[in-house]
């Protein structure tokens, strides 16, 4: 699943670990927004954060050119260290899980972390709020990763999907932004189950602000089809739901064969837990 670097990207990741005490040095301090939602007592650990893997994610995101991939890496860990996404409190974004309209669940078929969203049980208006939620899930997921995994698929159920519970586009480019900027090369699919006309439509609009590579990954698919409907258009975004999933590990409500129900005072204990588990590690690893 991972795309080795090029001879010449090779050559960049090498240099840019050469420049790993310049690109960590002078680092701002935590936003005093920021302060409100994640606990200080969490090392940074820009050093741990920073590895060759990390770095070649950022190489080829950035097409191998050294400047570009030097710029932002040096925004990102600027970004880590006054936001502090892997420090985000669990009781800040509890109230976002309360109706499993978005949850971590099991892995596709290359063992990717799988983030099924519903977005029909939307429970909440504030949109930094949403965005935190999808960040600190983000940011589970990564911890939870296999090795030799580097990526995330997310499972969109759109079969009740309206504008009065889906996010403003506003929140959608915001979470976008975020991801191609700090989160590079982290997507691996996007599959759209089942996607309405008003969907697609809503997708038309959102569309033009993510990039070529992100827009690749997403996926449609109906599921009780026989095959995907492709066209004759070898880009066409239409797959089979076996192109990424075992229906076996694919949850019912997805249209899989996992009969599987979200219980939030289950699943907010195991967020709880490990959150505890991750902040003991990064202070193990600190003394």
């Amino acid at each position: 699943e991972i795309k080795a670097l090029s001879a010449d990207e090779q050559q960049v990741l090498e240099r840019i670990k050469a420049e790993i005490p310049e690109l960590i040095a002078d680092l701002p301090p935590i936003d005093e927004e920021a302060k409100k939602f994640v606990d200080e007592t969490v090392p940074l650990d820009i050093e741990g954060w920073l590895t060759d893997e990390c770095i070649a994610r950022y190489v080829r995101a950035r097409k191998g050119v050294y400047d570009d991939t030097k710029k932002a890496l040096r925004k990102s860990i600027e970004w880590r260290a006054a936001t502090r996404p892997h420090a985000l409190r669990p009781d800040v974004v509890e109230i976002e899980s309360r109706t499993g309209k978005m949850y971590f669940n099991g892995f596709d078929k290359l063992s990717r972390p799988v983030i099924y969203m519903y977005n029909h049980r939307q429970n909440t208006k504030e949109p930094d709020n949403q965005i935190r939620w999808v960040v600190y899930t983000l940011e589970l997921c990564i911890r939870h990763m296999r090795p030799g995994v580097e990526k995330v698929t997310l499972a969109i159920d759109t079969t009740n999907w309206g504008f009065s519970n889906s996010v403003s586009i506003g929140t959608a480019k915001k979470f976008l932004d975020i991801l191609s900027n700090h989160y590079p090369e982290r997507l691996g699919r996007a599959v759209v189950f089942v996607p309405p006309k008003l969907f697609v439509g809503f997708y038309s609009l959102v569309s033009p602000f993510i990039d070529p590579v992100t827009k690749a990954k997403v996926a449609f698919v109906k599921p009780n089809d026989p095959a995907p409907a492709q066209s004759e258009n070898s880009n066409s975004p239409w797959i089979a739901v076996e192109e990424c999933f075992a229906r076996d590990s694919l949850e019912k409500d997805c249209y899989g064969n996992w009969a599987f129900q979200y219980n939030h005072q289950v699943y907010w204990k195991a967020v709880e837990d490990e959150f505890a588990q991750a902040k003991a590690a990064l202070l193990d690893k600190q003394n």
